[in-house]
């Protein structure tokens, strides 16, 4: 055998080695990996108390073809300063100056090391942040609750927080612009406590955002619903039928009636009704008092009474 063919035998074989060696085994990784990663978008920016805060969009199914994000920031160039992992869309600088100008850019970076484009640039000057609102207060209104607080100094606004798990705020406030009064009407919601918090805000364009103001629970157990009003009382046989106005709060549980016929000392407990009216079948003679007070989630409202003459 000449030494060619020789030659040739040895790498056949050695291909068949390889070829026996990567049964079972995954293949090369596909060009898919070496492509260009989607480019980060809606970069933007918030300064809160002493931090500053960057979020971006990226697409879900696009994650795990990155290995994460690199943040750059302006100095004398855009150098990358940070690096977050690819389920990241947010990150919190903390090394910074206020009064000073920096500039943010984010880049994506694959699997095989491949950087995406450059996101766009936000750029931003932290100001010196307000002090919190003092002084909260909350009022009961028909359909409402309003809070109130004083101004945390000239030109102020304000987010407001609410949670209903006391000291756990979202990042997002109730609000959806700032809040430049220093008052703010929300829903009523009479089953449960909440709480709120307040941040003075700079109306700037990352809207400088101050720390948070002491909380503010708003229990329901406390509210005090309107007492009834304009009671009518009409004797028919042996029954007397009871209607007044209903209370102006929405949140209200219902109508507590209260009956003490003549001779008695005590008002007694005779019926519980979501409506404003009443029927009481009646035996006793003389005068029978009625009290009606409003059932507020906790607490009753002050008393209504009529004096009706149940005959002989």
């Amino acid at each position: 055998m000449t030494k060619g063919s020789n030659d040739f035998t040895v790498i056949l074989l050695s291909i068949i080695l390889l070829l026996s060696l990567s049964c079972g085994k995954k293949g090369p990784p596909t060009l898919k990996a070496y492509e260009r990663p989607e480019t980060p978008s809606a970069l933007s920016a918030l300064h809160r108390e002493d931090k500053l805060i960057l979020l971006w969009s990226y697409p879900d199914n696009q994650r795990q073809m990155i290995k994460g994000f690199y943040i750059l920031r302006q100095g004398d160039g855009f150098e990358r300063r940070y690096f977050v992992g690819s389920d990241k869309g947010l990150f919190i600088d903390s090394d910074f100056k206020l009064n000073t100008t920096y500039s943010y850019r984010v880049v994506a970076q694959g699997l095989k090391g491949v950087s995406s484009n450059d996101s766009n640039i936000v750029t931003v000057t932290p100001r010196t942040v307000l002090p919190p609102p003092d002084d909260i207060r909350f009022e009961i209104k028909n359909d409402s609750i309003e809070l109130s607080w004083k101004a945390s100094g000239k030109g102020a606004c304000y987010n407001i927080y609410k949670t209903r798990q006391k000291g756990r705020y979202a990042d997002i406030p109730l609000n959806s612009k700032p809040i430049c009064t220093t008052s703010f009407r929300d829903i009523v919601e009479p089953d449960r406590p909440v709480y709120y918090s307040i941040r003075a805000v700079l109306n700037t364009d990352i809207m400088d955002e101050g720390y948070a103001s002491g909380e503010l629970e708003v229990n329901p157990s406390s509210f005090i619903p309107s007492p009834p009003s304009d009671i009518r009382a009409v004797r028919n046989d042996d029954r007397i039928y009871l209607m007044w106005k209903e209370a102006p709060e929405p949140w209200v549980k219902g109508y507590r009636v209260y009956r003490r016929a003549e001779g008695e000392s005590m008002f007694s407990l005779v019926g519980e009704v979501r409506i404003p009216a009443f029927t009481d079948t009646v035996k006793a003679a003389g005068v029978v008092s009625y009290m009606i007070r409003t059932a507020g989630p906790s607490i009753e409202s002050g008393p209504l009474v009529v004096n009706v003459d149940a005959g002989h």
